[in-house]
């Protein structure tokens, strides 16, 4: 089984990450209930806090 490249897998994730966090960020703006709207931007958040984890891994890799 080959081996995956940490900082590469770690950089695609954080470019996943941070595009959920845009469509999550707009859901919430263009959906007129409020319930719904209010359950994206939870999901921005959560989503925003993986990627800044991510983030930090991948400085501590430089």
């Amino acid at each position: 089984m080959e081996s995956l490249d940490i900082a590469t897998t770690l950089r695609n994730t954080l470019t996943h990450k941070q595009e959920l966090v845009r469509d999550y960020q707009s859901f919430a703006k263009q959906i007129n209930n409020a319930n719904i709207s209010k359950m994206y931007s939870h999901f921005a958040e959560a989503e925003a806090l993986q990627a800044t984890q991510i983030k930090e891994q991948l400085d501590q890799l430089n």
